[in-house]
């Protein structure tokens, strides 16, 4: 656990000395997975709460459709954004807003192959991993 906690620290940081917001929203979606119980299981929810075709862009190898703050906190529930608002000192609509920006591409990395089975297991080191070597492009 001391190494993915230090992997994701490196990964936070690398991206918050870039660029503060960026560094701020990869720890919220990576809070958000922590919360929502894996990357796999995130990806349901989203399925579950209506953005099923939003959640189909992101998983196949197209384009990702955009998704509103409120279109995240209406399939994902507002208290789990609420949730992840307050430990960083935001309300549930700019929680929302941000994530919205991020976690298409985090949706789109975790299922390389268009498939959601893709995301099974793929975890907070992924994250990190994930981040780190869009960083070094």
């Amino acid at each position: 656990m001391a190494l993915m906690d230090s992997l994701l620290n490196a990964a936070a940081s690398a991206i918050g000395g870039a660029n503060g917001q960026q560094g701020t929203a990869v720890q919220m979606v990576m809070d958000l997975v922590q919360q929502s119980g894996g990357v796999g299981n995130l990806i349901n929810q989203l399925q579950q709460g209506g953005l099923g075709g939003a959640r189909e862009s992101w998983i196949s190898t197209g384009s990702n459709q955009s998704v509103s703050g409120s279109d995240l906190q209406s399939a994902l529930g507002s208290g789990l954004i609420e949730q992840v608002a307050a430990k960083f000192g935001m309300d549930g609509q700019q929680a929302g807003d941000l994530l919205a920006q991020y976690l298409p591409n985090l949706v789109d990395g975790a299922t390389p192959n268009g498939s959601a089975q893709d995301a099974d297991g793929f975890g907070l080191d992924d994250i990190a991993s994930l981040v780190l070597k869009n960083l070094v492009k």
